[in-house]
């Protein structure tokens, strides 16, 4: 879910200004005697990070390389390469034979639109000369009306048949998790129908209206249809620009259709998607056994030019705005808490999909006053592992943590405390260094991957001087918060090496302070404070402790 980085806050908000990034520059794209170039992938630097920007802009230009442009319209579409999968972010149907372009607002996709990232621009064009294709991103400075979303891939079907009595569709329930902090969550589908001269010149030229389930329940009805092919902007075209057709207009862009799933589902809660087209039947296909040339049809054979396959082009994602950093993996996992004086580490896991297995390694880095033979580690309890029937074990080394389940139940979508797990040092002192998960598997169903990924390592220290014949506080420094994740009262403990003025306030990730606890003089020792969060919105909020000149932070989880 969310990661867990060491907060530095900035006062004064510094805008970077607009930038520009040319990802294809009059790339060929064609298909002949130059060998098959409907498909070109580049490798993009985009920034680093976009929080600095409001809005995100992709800009498409088609021109004619020598010999003229392709004289049909073709579908094309661009990809974003994010964790091993593609994600789709613009779609468009070239014009007949003339040069165009068009502008897409990319703002929603901004959580793929970081760093280093393979970007693959497809025609699907047939011939020699096809399309000098330029792409290029527009990021405009500002502030962002949603700084963090998560974008999951649900259908995608770039050839689906429809109408083939000896194929039919087929489309998978999909089953995904909603962050309890979702301000807004949405499915966005993209769909285009293609295909003519067979029963009904279906799927291009005839009207069809799917049905969007969720949860079993008929939630929309999606009609996609064009009906404003006559305006389009890059006219006069050849061909039959003009007429209606199912998603598309030649020489356009295709417009995403959005639908808000927050009428219908909870956040925190999982949704089922089911996707059902409109009942066909392709008479002319030719595995129809009573399909006749020249009798019921014009033809029953696909490769000839009076029948073409009526087929959908199908892509869709979950769009979720949050209050604070998701991953778009599959599944999430940190080091939420740790009490080093305890000896506790508390597993933090959010995942999408249900999980069917977990296998990681606890991993100490830089550590400081303390051998690690010295360090034993007990089996894990508590959590979503033991809600579920699992059993949290160690090896013999104490790092590896394998999870077995007892009652073959996965861990479904959600989040919080995966589980809890004692450690303990057989020589007590002073230590210091930095905990973290490594070598961590993820299995799905019949043990398909599930992409993850994992939190920044979290920095302890003992805070303790066993020199002394009383333990006293070597610093000013916040201890760990417990329970966490919690709701909606938290215990945030402290210690003060000496009597000190203290500030302890709550911000939230947008580095706003949102609540101050403390802002006195206080003694030496050990204090707690409680806060009740009953009035704030779940989410991740940083409590930072400032006391003789210094400041110490530590993250707690608010889940309602």
């Amino acid at each position: 879910m969310r990661k867990f980085f060491l907060f530095i806050f900035i006062v004064k908000t510094v805008l970077l200004g607009d930038t520009t990034i040319v990802a294809l520059d009059a790339s060929h794209q064609s298909f002949g005697d130059l060998g098959n170039n409907r498909t070109v992938t580049e490798l993009i630097q985009f920034p680093e990070s976009n929080s600095s920007y409001s809005e995100i802009f992709m800009n498409v230009s088609l021109e004619c390389p020598d010999g003229g442009c392709d004289p049909w319209d073709r579908k094309a579409k661009i990809s974003i390469n994010h964790l091993e999968d593609w994600f789709e972010i613009g779609r468009y149907v070239t014009p007949y034979g003339i040069e165009c372009g068009w502008s897409f607002d990319v703002t929603d996709y901004r959580s793929l639109l970081e760093g280093e990232k393979e970007l693959r621009s497809h025609i699907d064009t047939w011939v020699q000369p096809g399309w000098l294709v330029t792409i290029s991103f527009d990021f405009i400075s500002g502030i962002p009306e949603n700084p963090y979303t998560v974008v999951r891939n649900i259908w995608n079907h770039d050839y689906l048949v429809y109408g083939d009595p000896t194929n039919p569709v087929d489309i998978s329930s999909i089953t995904e998790y909603i962050p309890s902090d979702a301000s807004n969550a949405y499915l966005r589908m993209v769909t285009t129908g293609h295909g003519q001269g067979n029963t009904g010149n279906a799927a291009e030229f005839s009207l069809k209206i799917h049905d969007i389930f969720f949860n079993n329940d008929l939630a929309y009805v999606h009609n996609f249809w064009r009906s404003d092919c006559e305006s389009n902007q890059c006219s006069p075209q050849n061909g039959s620009w003009q007429y209606d057709r199912a998603g598309f207009c030649p020489g356009d862009k295709v417009t995403p259709m959005d639908f808000d799933l927050l009428d219908h589902i909870l956040v925190g809660d999982t949704v089922k998607f089911d996707y059902v087209l409109e009942d066909y039947f392709n008479e002319c296909s030719p595995n129809n056994p009573s399909c006749t040339n020249g009798v019921t049809c014009s033809s029953c054979d696909y490769n000839n030019s009076g029948h073409t396959e009526p087929y959908y082009y199908i892509g869709s994602h979950l769009i979720i705005h949050t209050d604070s950093y998701h991953t778009n993996a599959d599944a999430y996992f940190m080091i939420s808490d740790l009490d080093a004086q305890s000896g506790t580490i508390n597993i933090y896991m959010e995942n999408y999909i249900p999980v069917h297995g977990i296998q990681f390694a606890i991993s100490l880095d830089g550590v400081d006053g303390v051998d690690l033979d010295q360090l034993t580690f007990g089996n894990g309890q508590g959590g979503r592992a033991e809600e579920f029937g699992w059993a949290v074990s160690s090896n013999d080394s104490g790092l590896v943590i394998g999870m077995a389940q007892y009652t073959g139940n996965p861990i479904p979508g959600g989040e919080g405390l995966l589980t809890q797990i004692p450690w303990n040092m057989s020589s007590l002192g002073q230590a210091s260094g930095q905990v973290t998960i490594s070598n961590l598997q993820v299995s799905g169903y019949f043990g398909s991957e599930i992409t993850h990924e994992i939190g920044s390592p979290l920095s302890f220290e003992t805070g303790l001087d066993l020199d002394d014949d009383i333990l006293t506080p070597l610093g000013h420094k916040l201890l760990s918060a417990y329970p966490n994740p919690f709701n909606p009262n938290v215990r945030i403990p402290f210690e003060l090496k000496s009597q000190t003025y203290v500030e302890l306030n709550i911000y939230d990730l947008k580095g706003q302070k949102v609540e101050t606890l403390i802002n006195e003089i206080m003694l030496a020792g050990t204090h707690e404070v409680n806060w009740n969060a009953s009035s704030f919105a779940s989410g991740v909020y940083v409590c930072t402790l400032e006391s003789n000149g210094s400041m110490t932070t530590n993250k707690v989880v608010l889940i309602k």
